[in-house]
């Protein structure tokens, strides 16, 4: 388990939480004295992106909310969570407040409910968050995915050339033993490799037996708490080579959430705030600078700009709306630069890396393979 330390330098769309925590009631309006909070162990955490399209979904076409949060608890997971929301309702709690009670609920969602008690468009507004998680899961897969391909090539092709030195390797030394034949310095050097892994291949095989079964059982692990895709997004942000992808990822979902909040209602600062957990913590501080310079009265845009979280096209682009009022247009379209910058770099990492592995991959095998084919060829050669 990661120590609190490293878990707070990890950007919270990928801790396996709610998007963003809830620091307070206050942060959504104070919830009544009466509204109890869930007992410890009692949170059921359920796909929120799923639990917005589907409840918009039935809100569009009709259906009450008492409804629509009766038919999405009748089963499946969260169904709990979902009846718990339900009943709070039921008794009289608005709806933003029985979700905060749950615990179960990240801020984004939570205030949409918020803003749409007051606006009446809930529908919408659970519309457009589920389309901004659909593009951050979206997101997500890609990151993982352009390191899990090469994460995969790299293992098989150790557990190939560890068969290959242990087993085929000693066998082909048996046959070169029996020969008086003068072995080239780099087959000899092969060979006694293979001769000395051979000797230990039972703790060989043991230990790679007990990795493979630990690691099958994290997996397992993870994938029975249906936070497998979180935790293969963990590992991957704590890459080097992945820090631009992740900064990139972290601005990208800051302008889309903020975005949505403030279609929500949400005032602009107040909603680019609550979103701060979802940058880089690289980024956090200069988020928190620019903020509380934005609030003295320095344009939003130029104080992002100065704190290095725009770049000169996502300045033009925010600068222009603050005079227009369409802030929350804006913002989308940062994120829309931000998604393309990075699916551009994904691309361009993945049609690098890929070719460098396999090139690696065919060098090793291959020299192996040649490496005990020349001595044999040397054989055939005096025999002539």
């Amino acid at each position: 388990m990661a120590s609190p330390a490293a878990r707070a330098r990890t950007p919270t769309w990928c801790r396996g939480e709610p998007m963003l925590k809830l620091d307070a009631p206050a942060a959504l309006g104070a919830a009544p004295a009466a509204a109890a909070a869930p007992r410890a162990g009692t949170v059921v955490r359920l796909d929120e992106e799923q639990f917005a399209h589907d409840l918009s979904l039935m809100l569009r076409s009709g259906l009450s909310l008492v409804e629509a949060l009766r038919t999405l608890g009748e089963q499946g997971h969260g169904a709990a969570t979902i009846r718990a929301v339900l009943h709070s309702l039921q008794h009289g709690e608005t709806l933003s407040r029985a979700m905060q009670a749950t615990g179960a609920f990240g801020v984004p969602l939570l205030a949409c409910a918020k803003a749409s008690e007051l606006t009446g468009d809930l529908g919408d507004s659970l519309q457009r968050y589920a389309a901004n998680a659909a593009r951050l899961r979206t997101l997500r897969s890609r990151l993982v995915s352009a390191c899990v391909y090469p994460a995969l090539l790299v293992g098989v092709t150790f557990l190939v050339v560890l068969f290959l030195l242990v087993y085929v390797v000693p066998r082909f030394a048996l046959v070169l033993d029996n020969a008086a034949q003068e072995i080239a310095p780099l087959s000899r050097l092969l060979i006694e490799l293979g001769k000395t892994l051979h000797g230990v291949q039972g703790p060989i095989w043991i230990g790679l037996a007990v990795l493979l079964g630990a690691g099958g059982w994290v997996v397992w692990r993870q994938a029975r708490a249906g936070q497998l895709a979180t935790w293969l997004l963990q590992q991957t942000v704590r890459l080097p080579w992945m820090r631009p992808y992740v900064r990139s990822f972290g601005l990208s979902q800051l302008a889309r959430s903020g975005a949505m909040l403030i279609r929500s209602g949400i005032p602009a600062l107040k909603a680019l705030g609550m979103c701060g957990e979802l940058v880089a913590t690289s980024d956090r501080e200069p988020l928190a600078r620019a903020l509380a310079a934005a609030a003295t009265g320095t344009p939003l845009a130029q104080s992002l700009h100065e704190a290095g979280l725009l770049d000169a096209l996502t300045w033009r682009v925010l600068r222009v709306s603050e005079a227009t009022g369409q802030l929350h247009t804006a913002l989308d379209r940062v994120a829309d630069v931000h998604d393309a910058q990075l699916e551009r770099g994904l691309e361009r990492l993945g049609r690098l890396i890929e070719p460098i592995l396999m090139l690696a991959i065919g060098t090793v095998v291959g020299g192996i393979v040649v490496l005990m084919y020349v001595p044999i060829f040397q054989m055939a050669s005096s025999i002539r």
